[in-house]
């Protein structure tokens, strides 16, 4: 029973050396968004020093039994991903970043799923086109792979259909990025390092909680290779290369996303 108490002991001061570590990097964040606001601090400051806190808080949070702020921090990243300077409504889009970590941090009870899963579709997007030469649409898709060709290739269709993307490098980290906020389709790499492609769709299809996800598995292999045979039924196959686009069109078409 002693040791017992000692470890619970430990698990709350470790939880609170979080929340206090948290919220001085929330406030020091806070502190460059008013300076960039009243001009006592460069815009050009702002990427670079939200991105490495951003980077710091998701390890932390998933560490210190704070999953939500590292899903909130992940989205962070991706929104700054590709920009060195922000402009004043990206500034009030981080705004409402840290406004959400800093209320996730501050809770007794962490979000339940159902909840976890609101307040992540609900956090800013920024797309890399015009918005009125697209028409934006409620769908998310979650883009596996480590490589940044690919991501970049695929993430350029997706947004040319208004999908809001999530791009995650690693397939065993995606595993709870989907489980607590299921996207409306996943697209993985084949070839991962620690877990295919082909073995994550695998898993996330067993998973209650993802099973009714529309997924795809990008490949370079030939349809006639016997390794896709294994594929899971309704999972669509999108080949790199010349047939990229159409086996996109084809996915996109036959789950009704576009």
């Amino acid at each position: 029973m002693a040791i017992a108490n000692l470890h619970d002991d430990l698990e709350e001061r470790l939880r609170l050396e979080f929340v206090d570590d948290a919220r001085d990097r929330l406030q020091s964040l806070y502190d460059v968004l008013d300076g960039v606001a009243k001009g006592t601090r460069e815009a050009a400051d702002v990427v670079g020093v939200v991105r490495l806190e951003a980077h710091n808080l998701k390890g932390m949070g998933t560490s210190f039994g704070y999953p939500t702020v590292s899903l909130i921090a992940h989205r962070l990243e991706d929104y700054l991903n590709g920009i060195r300077t922000v402009t004043p409504p990206q500034i009030a889009d981080l705004q409402v970043f840290l406004d959400r970590i800093a209320e996730v941090v501050d809770r007794a009870e962490q979000p339940a799923l159902a909840e976890t899963n609101q307040i992540i579709r609900a956090l800013p997007v920024r797309y890399q086109f015009e918005i009125t030469d697209v028409e934006i649409r409620d769908v998310e898709v979650m883009l596996v792979t480590p490589s940044k060709v690919v991501a970049r290739k695929v993430g350029l269709e997706l947004a040319a259909c208004g999908f809001r993307i999530v791009k995650v490098n690693d397939p065993i980290e995606s595993i709870g990025h989907a489980v607590r906020v299921p996207p409306d389709m996943l697209i993985a790499s084949m070839v991962m390092d620690g877990l295919s492609g082909l073995d994550l769709i695998r898993g996330l299809k067993a998973m209650s909680a993802t099973k009714d996800v529309k997924m795809a598995l990008l490949t370079s292999m030939s349809l006639d290779n016997p390794v896709l045979r294994e594929v899971p039924p309704g999972v669509a196959i999108i080949r790199v290369g010349e047939h990229f686009s159409d086996d996109f069109a084809n996915a996109v078409a036959a789950f009704d996303l576009g």
